[in-house]
């Protein structure tokens, strides 16, 4: 009943701990990004295009597996805890329960899988590299428990300095084994070894036990059947986003073209890896809101979220169009200038899907999961018939393009779904943004040199145009700032 509500805090400070979260989020989002950067221009200059495609469909195969602890049983455990702190010790337990049994069983399904999912991809010499990535499984599925609990807690601040230890235990570990001749192999090794320097890093001791084994196993299946609805539109989500990578294995014979297209996917990943750290803080801080019947707050935070995931998506894609040559000769090498085009299209792409992403953290935060779930298997259907009908016949091209139109469409559907939550107001700034960025691309065509390195200063002074611009049409205001400030503890 909704006299039933009591809000525990003032709503000022509320707001102020997930705006400081947000930025936090996508803070360790960023520094996870560059260090990934780094790593592939390592391994794309050290590999080559042919064994530097290898890489990126076995961590694609790898990423859907991971799914299965990445994305159902934490996102109850993140829930339930948000909205009763009072049961955490039982949450806490029971989630490492269900979490450790989820993890088996897709550490040996890889295992045992991996010759003929090697075969499907029309690259059986995978198959051994698959089972050596399949280590990670158990190790990244503590690791993301720890961090599910921590979110609960609304400690961002410990899950975003964890992230950053993560990913740069990643780095050090991937790059010193490829450099040191152990080839995809160490890579693969060393991808799971920074696994558990993140857990290490997140993990805090029980402070106390409460109730029977038997209890928390209980809870842990209650928690495990909970997970479903999250754990179907992950998946459901992951195929859709390695689909194309997949089918372009299966059907170009040429391991140099399956390596300029999966360069291209590496790049077109930068929304959605930075609005992760967006997505971690949105869930939990709407289901608060919404469990203190705050419908106003929830409002508040989804709008927010959904202009952000816009405002930085339009700029990237200008980015991308305007001086994509020269990115991927800075990131990877000339050898990779084939992938321009496919980078454009799957940029949009990933935009699409930033923006569904976000909306449907709203949608299972405010438990309108049939609504979530229907878009992503809408999508899915849609982007495997525009696939199986653009890629054979236009090649990489074509592969890319049907990717886009596929996520374009989930955007807009999923904005449409949680219109009167948000308003109008994402409409405004689509129109804003797309206007400012092709402003901001327009000059960076004019007066960015062709030489890469010049791309560390083109960018930020690209930023801070894109930035004044939507300032002065008022697209960013002072609430905005103010939301800035808070973030920053002025």
């Amino acid at each position: 009943p909704w006299d039933a509500c009591q809000p525990d805090r003032e709503e000022h400070a509320l707001r102020t701990n997930v705006a400081r979260g947000s930025l936090l989020g996508i803070a360790g989002q960023g520094w996870h990004l560059l260090t990934a950067f780094l790593l592939y221009a390592i391994l794309a200059r050290r590999l080559g295009p042919a064994a530097f495609g290898q890489w990126r469909v076995v961590i694609s195969v790898l990423v859907w597996f991971e799914l299965f602890i990445n994305s159902g049983l934490i996102k109850v455990a993140t829930k339930s805890i948000s909205e009763a702190r009072a049961d955490r010790s039982r949450i806490e337990r029971a989630s490492y329960l269900g979490q450790g049994i989820i993890a088996a069983a897709a550490f040996i399904a890889l295992e045992v899988l991996a010759p003929p999912i090697a075969a499907l991809l029309g690259r059986p010499e995978l198959a051994p590299l698959l089972r050596v990535s399949a280590l990670d499984i158990p190790l990244y599925g503590a690791f993301m428990v720890a961090s599910a609990i921590v979110l609960g807690d609304e400690r961002y601040e410990r899950q975003a300095v964890a992230w950053i230890i993560y990913a740069t235990a990643k780095f050090v570990a991937i790059a010193v084994l490829v450099l040191a001749g152990f080839s995809l192999t160490g890579a693969l090794v060393g991808n799971a070894l920074s696994s558990i320097v993140g857990f290490a890093a997140v993990f805090a001791p029980w402070k106390k036990r409460e109730g029977s084994e038997a209890d928390v196993a209980a809870l842990a299946r209650v928690l495990m059947i909970a997970a479903v609805p999250f754990l179907a539109l992950s998946v459901t989500e992951g195929l859709g986003q390695s689909a194309d990578l997949w089918l372009v294995s299966a059907i170009v014979p040429s391991a140099m073209a399956v390596g300029l297209y999966a360069s291209a996917t590496v790049l077109a990943e930068v929304p959605t890896f930075l609005f992760l750290g967006l997505q971690r803080v949105i869930f939990p801080s709407v289901a608060r809101a919404a469990a203190e019947c705050d419908d106003k707050l929830a409002g508040h935070y989804a709008m927010q979220g959904v202009r952000l995931a816009i405002i930085v998506c339009v700029f990237i894609v200008a980015i991308a169009a305007s001086t994509g040559h020269q990115l991927l000769a800075l990131v990877y090498s000339d050898a990779y200038a084939g992938a321009f085009v496919p980078l454009v299209l799957l940029m949009v792409a990933a935009s699409g899907r930033t923006i569904r992403a976000t909306c449907g953290e709203v949608l299972m935060a405010r438990d309108r999961r049939r609504a979530a779930l229907a878009v992503m298997a809408g999508v899915l259907v849609l982007e495997i018939a525009l696939l199986a009908a653009l890629a054979p016949r236009y090649g990489l091209v074509g592969a890319a393009a049907g990717v886009a139109a596929a996520a374009l469409v989930g955007g807009l559907w999923s904005v449409a779904l949680i219109g009167r939550q948000i308003g109008t107001r994402p409409l405004a700034t689509l129109v804003r943004c797309a206007v400012s960025a092709a402003l901001v691309g327009a000059g960076l065509v004019l007066f960015t040199p062709a030489a890469p390195l010049w791309l560390a200063a083109a960018y930020p002074l690209a930023a801070i145009a894109y930035a004044a611009l939507l300032w002065v049409t008022r697209e960013i205001g002072a609430p905005d700032v103010a939301s800035l400030r808070r973030a920053f503890g002025r």
